[in-house]
Order: structure tokens, then sequence, then C-alpha cells
């Protein structure tokens, strides 16, 4: 009769250990799991080739419109912000979308600064144009405008920094192009006279 009790203790408790270490393994895997989440398609950085960035005066409240476009493909701007591997990352309207809301509070972040990436190498020459979409400056002020054009991969190198000057609205700057090669080098950079900046109605 001893005997029978002991062995179901026995049983009893070998049950209670294997359970115990069952949840502990159970925690373990949801540790891991918090610890290490699955990564997720929008949560993997898209890598850049070549970056063209234009800034102006930060206090400006005029909205300044960078234009690309790739060989006779529809022009990248702030109504078309992606195609052909270029991704217009932000159309910045001068002073007007400058507000966040910090602590329930309307902060200004004064920053005039557009960026277009091209991820991706596609050859082909590539066209750049700035245009003055509104003109919000005092009267024969003038706006300087820089624009970079940089080769970011495998290692950074500025291929031009330049600097122009608007005078009001609706002018359009023609910026040199430049031609990117199989191989991802940008092999010239040249002047030209096309207008890439749809017409405004």
């Amino acid at each position: 009769m001893s005997r029978r009790n002991g062995s179901g203790n026995q049983l009893a408790f070998n049950d209670m250990l294997f359970n115990v270490l069952l949840g502990f393994v159970v925690l373990f895997v949801i540790a891991f799991l918090l610890i290490n989440p699955i990564t997720k398609k929008q949560d993997i950085p898209a890598k850049s080739e070549f970056m063209i960035i234009m800034e102006w005066d930060d206090d400006s409240e005029s909205d300044i419109d960078l234009w690309t476009q790739r060989e006779n493909y529809i022009p990248i701007g702030f109504n078309n912000k992606s195609g052909m591997g270029l991704n217009l990352e932000r159309d910045d309207l001068g002073q007007t979308n400058d507000m966040i809301r910090i602590d329930g509070v309307l902060t200004p972040i004064k920053s005039n600064r557009e960026v277009l990436n091209i991820r991706g190498i596609v050859p082909g020459n590539y066209y750049i144009n700035i245009h003055a979409y509104s003109w919000r400056e005092e009267e024969g002020q003038t706006l300087e405008v820089t624009v970079i054009v940089t080769d970011i991969n495998p290692s950074y190198r500025e291929i031009y920094n330049i600097k122009v000057i608007l005078s009001g609205k609706n002018q359009v700057q023609r910026l040199p192009a430049f031609t990117v090669t199989k191989d991802g080098n940008i092999k010239t950079v040249f002047n030209h006279t096309r207008n890439i900046v749809p017409n405004r109605k």
C-alpha cells in the first residue's frame, strides 16, 4: 500500500516538474520574440545611390519646388513623387508646413529643404529644374537657392554644389544634368535647356 502511494506521489511530482519546465520554455520563447520582433517589409531601409538636396532661406515663406526627370519619363516633383527609382521625400512649402505640435502647442521648426533620392542604379540622363511655385518675398528681393547632387553609395562624393538666384513667381532655373552609367558611376555633368516643370493651369 505504501509502495503504491509512493509511486503515485513520484508520478505527480514528475508531472508537476514537467509542467513547470514547459511553462519556463514557453515564457522564454515569448520573451525572445518580444526582444527580437519580426522585421516587417516597411522596416527595411531603402538604399539610395544618389541624392539631390535643395535648400533655401529658412525664414522664407516662398514655396520652391525641385523637379527631376530621367530621360523622357514623367518628371518627379510635388504632384508625382516617385517613379523610375526617383523618390521626392518631402514637398517643402516654405513656412506653411514648418509647424509641428509639441505637447499641444504649435511650434515652428524652420527648415526649407527638399530631398530627392535615386534608389537603385538606373542608367540614363537625369535633368534637374527648380521652380518658384509661390513667391512671398518683398518687392525687388531675390532668393538664393542651393542645390547639392551627391553620389552616396558606396562612399559619399559630391558631384556638384551650386547656388542660383530666383527673383519671382514661376521662374524656372535649369541646373546641370548628369549621366549615370550601367555600373553606377556618374560619367558626365552637362548644361541643358530642357524645361521639365509641368505647366500650371
